[in-house]
């Protein structure tokens, strides 16, 4: 069940707390990792800082108000026992699925929270990829700009979907919210119900479509001719 608050009006921030403080009614044991947590450290300011335990990451400059981590996101998740977490907080500057995903996977089972922003566009901007995405819901045939552009919000709820589908995985309850400007970007929190074990799985789901491997073909043919 998801809850649509987009008709609130309020700064980036504040929307992001907003969300935040939901997810921090629906779980009582708030132990919080911060996988993008930026040198001013805005969101332990705002409300992780009363968390029972708080880790920052952050692969630039982690904020100094508590113990941080000089580390991506990719990396602490790969690196950390993550059942030592109850709450997931991702606020990149692109996508959060992958990210995202690997968490689903990896965690063990229990009930946790997830915060997520859902960047695209600004990952657009500054050269990040969304294969993650073209990979999930199969879609090709369209540029970045004109699936994130006009089919947005479908894009969204099918990503919200393929975590859904990891097995083990249940999404319990969410929340959403949209930012003003023409980026109207998306914040969600959510609260999973998991059944897995914690052991390796393939980071990526296997729905690719034809013309998204023919692509990934050209570019390693490509890789392989200017190497020789």
């Amino acid at each position: 069940m998801v809850g649509d608050g987009s008709r609130m009006d309020n700064s980036a921030e504040g929307l992001k707390l907003a969300i935040r403080r939901w997810l921090w009614e629906e779980i009582p044991e708030r132990r919080v990792l911060d996988l993008y947590c930026g040198k001013d450290g805005r969101m332990w300011e705002g409300i992780w800082r009363d968390a029972e335990s708080y880790l920052g990451c952050d692969k630039f400059r982690p904020h100094n108000h508590t113990t941080t981590l000089k580390m991506s996101a990719e990396r602490a998740v790969q690196s950390l026992d993550l059942d030592s977490w109850t709450i997931f907080d991702i606020d990149p500057y692109a996508s959060p699925w992958v990210v995202g995903r690997r968490i689903l996977l990896k965690r063990g089972a229990g009930t946790y929270g997830l915060a997520l922003t859902s960047g695209e566009e600004r990952g657009l901007k500054n050269g990040s990829s969304n294969e993650i995405i073209r990979r999930s819901i199969g879609a090709s045939g369209l540029s970045d700009y004109r699936l994130l552009l006009h089919y947005r919000d479908l894009v969204f709820g099918l990503m919200l979907r393929s975590l859904a589908d990891i097995p083990g995985i249940t999404l319990k309850k969410g929340v959403k919210v949209t930012g003003a400007g023409p980026s109207k970007m998306l914040y969600f929190a959510m609260v999973i119900e998991s059944e897995r074990n914690g052991k390796a799985s393939p980071c990526l789901p296997q729905r690719v479509s034809g013309r998204a491997l023919g692509r990934l073909a050209k570019k390693r043919k490509n890789l392989l001719a200017r190497k020789g």
